[in-house]
């Protein structure tokens, strides 16, 4: 079995910086790509590396939009993504029940009920009959602006996107 030490775009990491093991130390999360030279060994590495900080971005985002509430939960990715999905069929018009969000998110039922069972304590969704839809909670202060830095790092993201995939 080969180990990180042993492979070619580890050794050439480790000769560069003298054998030390640890990544350069970052200042900022969102780097310029050419300051990146990820392995070779990973395919479209430069590609996925935008798309992992768009949504590491987007997630922080929405933490620190919404506050500990969301931050809090065991399985937090698992209850904003449930969250999303009913703020996503509130604005459509759509209420939607909880068996069709545990189909439409491939998550069990039980774990879609106690999530949603969470945000109706949090006051964040209500129920109307066997739907649930956001309620006016989550109209945050300072919202046009937050949007406004989400949308500006999804355009930031899809310009360097184009860069790379124009200079492949």
């Amino acid at each position: 079995m080969e180990t990180h030490k042993e492979h070619p775009a580890s050794s050439a990491h480790e000769s560069k910086r003298g054998g030390a093991h640890t990544f350069p130390e970052r200042k900022a999360d969102f780097v310029l790509i050419e300051d990146i030279h990820p392995p070779p060994r990973i395919e479209l590495a430069r590609e996925r590396m935008l798309m992992c900080r768009l949504y590491l971005g987007l997630i922080r985002s929405i933490n620190e939009d919404y506050g500990a509430a969301f931050a809090a939960q065991n399985d937090s990715s698992t209850f904003r993504t449930i969250g999303i999905y009913v703020f996503l069929r509130t604005v459509m018009c759509s209420p939607v029940g909880a068996s069709k969000i545990a189909t439409a998110l491939k998550l069990p039922r039980v774990t879609v009920v106690r999530r949603l069972q969470e945000m109706v304590k949090q006051g964040y969704v209500e129920r109307l009959g066997n739907a649930y839809v956001v309620t006016d909670k989550v109209n945050i202060p300072d919202l046009k602006n937050r949007l406004q830095r989400r949308i500006d790092m999804i355009v930031e993201t899809a310009k360097k996107l184009s860069e790379v995939s124009r200079s492949a």
